[in-house]
């Protein structure tokens, strides 16, 4: 399984038709469908180590920094 390391950029690229939204598009067509997704963030802190580990877990929404 092949390992990506990116950024997100400016969040609204999520909602935009832009080059980098289509050079996200072809990496997403050209990689096989992942087994499992690891996602860290340097937005969220708590005091302590946390792991989400479920098939649907809910939507957090950081845009403060």
């Amino acid at each position: 399984m092949p390992a990506l390391f990116l950024g997100h950029g400016n969040p609204m690229n999520a909602l935009h038709e832009n080059a980098w939204t289509r050079a996200w598009a072809a990496i997403g067509t050209a990689l096989p469908r992942p087994r499992a997704v690891l996602a860290v963030s340097a937005h969220w802190y708590v005091p302590f180590t946390a792991v989400t580990a479920m098939a649907s877990p809910r939507t957090l929404h950081d845009f403060g920094g």
